[in-house]
């Protein structure tokens, strides 16, 4: 439930050894991709090496579809170059952190600010799973205020994270540890969502149970992270999001509305998009 948070660090983890790469000079640009899962998606796409699939993905719009079938259609024609140096050189431009930094750390968390970063970081994706939440939240308490302070409080704690991260307090791979169990616990909902229909209210409860333990974890693990670098208030508002969303009532009570399908829907998508993607 997290994903905003995680997404956001994870994203300035700048690994100088990456597991793999693809060589796209000589390659072809597919919206037709393989596999099992392939007929449940939308949007996707596979890069293909002389009729091979070497990498597929999926984005969230057609308009992001026809972004990346152009770019990758021009890197398909151009030679080899070295990645560029992450850690060398001069930027040209002030980074989002650098510039609230150079304002006062003190105002980062202040909502304006941080909607000013999430934007700037953030993908579309994280976007809607944040959307999807509030609306969420929102139709399980009743309160637009509860819903509101949800996304106040995930925007706060992920600006205290990035700015931890590019003042080198902590490093985006620390964050890493809290990959396993939120990678469970979204596979978990993905499948209870394809088959609560169709399972028994008692094995939904049962496996419901198992992302509230997994979310603990994952709470366990950040809070452990951050803890030593912010204000206990600041903590509050990080278990207060895992207090509200992460435990078995909130999630019983989505996966059996129907009223909220539409933003579950959503939710879920954002998760199994999320899956489909490994960090190291």
């Amino acid at each position: 439930m997290t994903l905003a948070l995680f997404s956001l660090v994870n994203s300035f983890s700048q690994d100088p050894e990456p597991k793999g790469s693809v060589e796209l000079k000589g390659c072809t640009f597919s919206d037709t991709v393989k596999g099992e899962k392939s007929d449940k998606k939308k949007n996707l796409f596979a890069i293909l090496e002389k009729d091979k699939e070497v990498f597929a993905g999926t984005v969230s719009s057609q308009s992001d579809l026809e972004n990346w079938k152009k770019d990758l259609t021009e890197a398909f024609t151009k030679e080899h170059a070295d990645a560029p140096n992450v850690a060398g050189g001069k930027r040209k431009k002030q980074t989002v952190g650098m510039s609230i930094k150079k304002g006062a750390s003190s105002k980062a968390a202040k909502s304006a600010v941080g909607k000013k970063v999430m934007k700037s970081i953030i993908n579309e994706e994280t976007t809607t799973l944040l959307n999807a939440l509030k609306a969420l939240v929102q139709a399980e308490s009743g309160s637009s205020k509860k819903a509101e302070e949800l996304e106040a409080n995930i925007i706060k704690i992920a600006v205290k994270a990035f700015l931890l991260v590019e003042n080198k307090d902590l490093k985006g791979s620390d964050f890493l540890r809290a990959d396993q169990p939120l990678r469970t616990a979204f596979n978990l909902l993905v499948k209870v969502f394809n088959g609560r229909r169709r399972a028994k209210r008692e094995r939904v409860i049962e496996a419901l149970e198992k992302v509230e333990k997994e979310l603990k974890e994952a709470e366990r693990i950040i809070v452990e992270l951050l803890s030593p670098h912010i204000q206990t208030k600041n903590m509050m508002r990080l278990t207060s999001v895992f207090s509200t969303v992460g435990n078995l009532k909130f999630l019983e009570t989505i996966f059996y509305d129907d009223s909220i399908e539409d933003e579950l829907e959503k939710l879920i998508d954002a998760m199994d998009y999320y899956t489909q993607f490994h960090y190291h």
